[in-house]
């Protein structure tokens, strides 16, 4: 093998494991940020008036969110019911923290549980981020597949004494 034929080979490794390691990195940024922050709900009433209560709990350890709206909506998204701007607008999520919010404006045209369970509740936070909860049971968060196993494998390595963040 000649000078520049190592040259080559070594300048070729290098970018290679390089983009290795910054594709790894973003596979964790991608990971931490996936599963920081969980939200429950279940349904509150006063006489025939329906609200939800959250749990929203942020497991990041050095980003705040500031929350936003929240919209309900049914068949997948198909049927708008009502948007709340007001109920949690600009409420902090600080770091490694969860916040019950209780006080959340009740569902208009809503007056029995069995039509609570048929709405689909979506929490956005102010960054365009949101979670889409459906009326299936307190706290069913939906999500696909790959975002369901990174729950579970962050679960798993919150157990163990691994800190993942810090």
């Amino acid at each position: 093998m000649t000078f520049w034929d190592e040259v080559l080979a070594n300048f070729l490794g290098a970018v290679f494991a390089g983009s290795f390691f910054v594709l790894l990195y973003r596979i964790v940024l991608w990971f931490l940020r996936a599963t920081d922050v969980i939200v429950g709900y279940n349904w509150s009433w006063e006489g025939t008036q329906f609200h939800p209560n959250f749990d929203i709990r942020n497991r990041s350890w050095t980003k705040q969110y500031l929350l936003a709206n929240i919209a309900y909506t049914r068949n997948n998204g198909k049927e708008v019911v009502w948007f709340d701007n007001k109920s949690i607008w600009d409420k902090e999520l600080p770091p490694n923290s969860i916040r019950h919010i209780s006080n959340i404006a009740p569902v208009p045209k809503i007056t029995s549980l069995a039509q609570c369970t048929e709405l689909e509740i979506t929490v956005r936070l102010q960054t365009g981020r949101f979670f889409w909860l459906t009326g299936q049971g307190p706290s069913q968060l939906r999500m696909g597949k790959l975002q369901h196993a990174a729950f579970w494998l962050r679960e798993k390595i919150e157990r163990s004494a691994i800190p993942f963040e810090g």
